[in-house]
């Protein structure tokens, strides 16, 4: 298996898994499946939580503004995001850099889904 991912509505906050080979692509399913689950429950904080085999190379986590203005990922979404393999945790870093850079994103990256967690929900 290259790629899977889970998006579950868990009753304060909806949350995502990823795992396998990232690209822009498999961030485009991902963050479709998302966005839907947020709109259908009325819910726009966002647990993610990613193992990634491979990471997503860096024009692909540029690219993440255009993905989130596609999908109106906008400030209202509160976003807690983890990477669990550490060799990936440098392209997700960027990405956070290039989305907050912009003024697209009210998120940040964890090192624990604990932590991760504890900030969504206060």
């Amino acid at each position: 298996m290259k790629y899977h991912k889970q998006v579950i509505f868990k009753g304060e906050y909806i949350e995502a898994h990823s795992t396998g080979e990232k690209s822009y692509q498999t961030a485009v399913e991902l963050w479709s499946e998302i966005t839907k689950s947020c709109v259908k429950h009325n819910c726009f904080k966002v647990l993610g939580v990613g193992e990634s085999t491979k990471p997503m190379p860096v024009m692909d986590a540029f690219d993440h503004q255009n993905l989130f203005r596609d999908f109106e990922v906008t400030r209202k979404y509160k976003i807690a995001w983890v990477e669990l393999s550490k060799n990936a945790v440098g392209s997700v870093k960027f990405l956070e850099n290039v989305l907050l850079n912009r003024g697209m994103l009210n998120g940040r990256l964890f090192d624990t889904v604990v932590e991760a967690k504890q900030w969504l929900l206060k």
